[in-house]
Parts: structure tokens; sequence; C-alpha cells
């Protein structure tokens, strides 16, 4: 009778430790889907990615610049 009580506590601990984390873990997911946390997550994509752009457009241009330039292809920008 003794080995069923501690059982029954086992998993009464193990149901309640699981329901919380359960429960920390549904909200910390509803609070990123707020349409605020939504938003402010777009708006760092969308600068990450302006700002990539823009460093890759600069380096693709200083190399044409350098390959046509050594040719005398292209005159240089004043």
């Amino acid at each position: 009778m003794f080995k069923r009580v501690v059982w029954f506590g086992v998993g009464a601990a193990a149901g309640t430790v699981g329901t919380v984390w359960a429960e920390r873990k549904v909200r910390s997911q509803i609070d990123r889907a707020r349409p605020v946390n939504v938003a402010d997550s777009a708006r760092r994509a969308v600068r990450v990615a302006l700002e990539e752009g823009r460093t890759a457009a600069r380096e693709r241009e200083i190399e044409l610049r350098e390959r046509y330039l050594s040719r005398g292809v292209v005159e240089r920008p004043r």
C-alpha cells in the first residue's frame, strides 16, 4: 500500500511540474505572437536585409570599377 502512495505522489509531482512548464511555454509563445512583437521582429529583419543588400551592392560596385578601370574601359568618377 505504501508503494502506491509513493508512486501516486511521484505521478502527481510530475504532472504538476509538466503542467507548470507547459503553461509557461504557452504564455511565452503567446507573448511572442503579439502584433507589437511581430511588427518589431519584421522591422528588424527588413533593416538587416537592407543593410546587407547595400553592403553587397557597394562591394560589387567596387569590384566592377576595379576590373574595368584596369582595362581602361570606364573613366574614374569625379
